[in-house]
């Protein structure tokens, strides 16, 4: 019987709406995570050991030259970025953009004047978040690179720690210690000021929205002639809206800001490499091959990497089948 009175009838209405609110809801959510959450965990897989097999093939050089805290950087701090982080802020971004999207559609079909006060917000919002990107992604990368000598300085001092103490360096490297510990320090903080930065004048602007929908309710009811349950409605997704904005834009800039270890590990996947592992076809030698032990040096000039001075300087010398050859270094130690 109840199920044939008009107020099941009238509240069915309700129920069909929010059942399909719901559903929709489920399936944007899957579509979502499978983007986000599976597709950026194969990209990091992918980006990670690209990185790994240029490291891996990277010529010796290339480890004499570059601090041995900028390779675990990549390897610890970045990847954790890649892999946790981004993957992370790029669902909160998506989802922030499906805020948007249903605030401006619910403002614009219940109170079409409010678009007076949305669009130019949304405007001022798209301002500031240009004028913060000029700094906050170099903000960034200044903290990640100044986080590498940091790393680099524990691992000498783990690695040398005999040496240090029995040379009685130890407040020496404390010092150094401070010295980098301040500078990464203040590279975070010129971050994070940035960020509040943006955020104080978000909030300002948040509250216009709600200033002009409030104002609009009061003076305009009677023309506009709005129930109860949707002047509420209105006012309470003006609220919500300065918080969309809010994190919209924070999503956005921590997603670019996250993106630049994307472009760290990119680059470290693309490193000078060694030769191939397998001899080409045709250098190989011959099967016979050697006949016999002979060594011939004949005009060769080496360096020990490209920029610095020959080594071995247009030498030339024979070692006979049989015989014994002994190379003498700079500081006399002899090798057979």
């Amino acid at each position: 019987y109840c199920f044939s009175t008009p107020i099941f009838f009238f509240q069915s209405r309700y129920l069909t709406a929010y059942s399909s609110i719901i559903l929709v809801s489920i399936i944007a959510t899957v579509f979502r995570s499978e983007f986000a959450v599976t597709g950026g965990t194969r990209a990091t897989r992918n980006v990670f050991f690209s990185m790994l097999k240029s490291v891996l093939r990277a010529p010796m050089s290339y480890f004499e030259t570059v601090p041995m805290g900028r390779i675990l950087n990549r390897f610890t701090y970045d990847t954790d970025i890649n892999d946790v982080t981004l993957t992370q802020v790029i669902s909160m971004f998506i989802t922030s953009i499906a805020w948007y999207v249903a605030g401006i559609c619910i403002h614009v079909s219940i109170l079409p004047w409010s678009a007076l006060a949305l669009f130019p917000v949304s405007f001022m919002y798209w301002f500031l978040m240009m004028h913060y990107r000029m700094s906050g992604p170099d903000l960034q990368r200044i903290d990640a690179l100044s986080r590498s000598p940091l790393q680099s300085m524990i691992t000498e001092c783990l690695e040398g720690s005999t040496s240090i103490r029995i040379f009685a360096q130890g407040g020496n490297f404390l010092r150094r210690f401070h010295d980098v510990t301040n500078i990464n320090s203040s590279a975070l903080l010129n971050y994070v000021s940035a960020q509040r930065w943006l955020g104080v004048r978000m909030e300002m602007l948040g509250t216009i929205v709600v200033l002009v929908s409030s104002v609009l309710i009061v003076t305009l009811n009677e023309v506009l002639g709005l129930e109860a349950g949707l002047a509420g409605l209105l006012i309470q997704w003006s609220s919500h809206f300065t918080i969309t904005l809010n994190f919209l834009v924070d999503t956005f800039s921590e997603t670019e800001a996250a993106i630049t270890a994307i472009e760290r590990v990119d680059a470290m996947a693309d490193l000078p490499s060694e030769k191939p592992f397998e001899t080409s076809e045709e250098l190989e030698p011959p099967q016979t091959w050697p006949q016999e032990g002979t060594l011939e040096f004949d005009q060769v000039s080496l360096r020990y990497r490209e920029g610095l001075a020959l080594a071995l300087n247009k030498l030339s010398f024979q070692v006979p089948a049989g015989k014994t050859c002994g190379v003498v270094g700079r500081t006399g130690a002899v090798s057979f």
